[in-house]
């Protein structure tokens, strides 16, 4: 994941606004309450609270936030997240990755190994908070996958679970498996050599034919083409 962002620490937030970007604060040393969407979140320093982009926000809070600012457009993967605000305990990993990049911005605000750290703790919230069969589809992208295997794992029946997957991530369940495939195989044709036809079968599609339109109409491209692209754009990168 290779995100634009912006991370900074600030003193205060006040009034109600909201944001064109996924925001995340973290408050340092006292606790936070911000209305979000006329409902009432109380942030401890412990936690952190991530704001998805457009929703209105209002709070009147003095002392120390670490504010992260997701400022480039997401995959559609990433956007199962960014329907609801999240409130998360920070313990663990998410308590060790935040007091990390704080000690980082101190030392070094420019250094790129921020922006690693905040990456690395965007895919930890990504995956607590990820449904079990959106999860599924991640880790099983390569198998025959049906809806009814998926709405299975959710408890609910097909008919709902369609329109529970729509809400969640804005596209049906076959069009988010298409894109999830389609977005390892650029993996695949970027870092490997591996034939096409090995690709398709790696990444779940057994008929070469129906990976390259299924590639084509996610990305414009063939998947030839699109190897060919990346390569002719990395000499050009290099010769510059």
């Amino acid at each position: 994941m290779n995100k634009a962002i912006n991370i900074q620490m600030f003193y205060e937030c006040r009034g109600e606004h909201s944001h064109t970007y996924i925001q995340i604060m973290v408050p340092m040393e006292q606790p936070m309450t911000i209305n979000i969407n006329d409902q009432i979140y109380k942030v401890m320093p412990q936690e952190l609270c991530l704001i998805p982009k457009g929703m209105p926000h209002e709070c009147d809070f003095s002392g120390r936030i670490l504010v992260l600012n997701l400022t480039e457009a997401l995959d559609e993967k990433d956007k199962v997240l960014l329907n609801e605000p999240i409130v998360v305990s920070m313990r663990g990993q998410i308590l060790q990755l935040v007091e990390m990049i704080q000690a980082e911005l101190k030392q070094n605000p420019s250094s790129q190994s921020i922006h690693y750290l905040y990456n690395y703790l965007y895919s930890k919230l990504l995956e607590d908070h990820t449904p079990p069969s959106i999860r599924y589809i991640s880790k099983h992208y390569d198998l025959p996958i049906t809806v009814g295997q998926l709405a299975e794992i959710e408890r609910y029946n097909v008919t709902y679970y369609n329109d529970w997957f729509k809400q969640q991530t804005g596209v049906s369940p076959g069009i988010y498996l298409r894109h999830t495939r389609i977005e390892k195989a650029k993996e695949l044709l970027i870092n490997t050599t591996f034939s096409v036809t090995h690709i398709a079968v790696m990444v779940g599609y057994s008929c070469n034919s129906t990976f390259t339109r299924a590639f084509r109409n996610v990305t414009g491209m063939t998947p030839k083409e699109y190897r060919q692209y990346i390569i002719a754009e990395t000499k050009t990168a290099v010769a510059q």
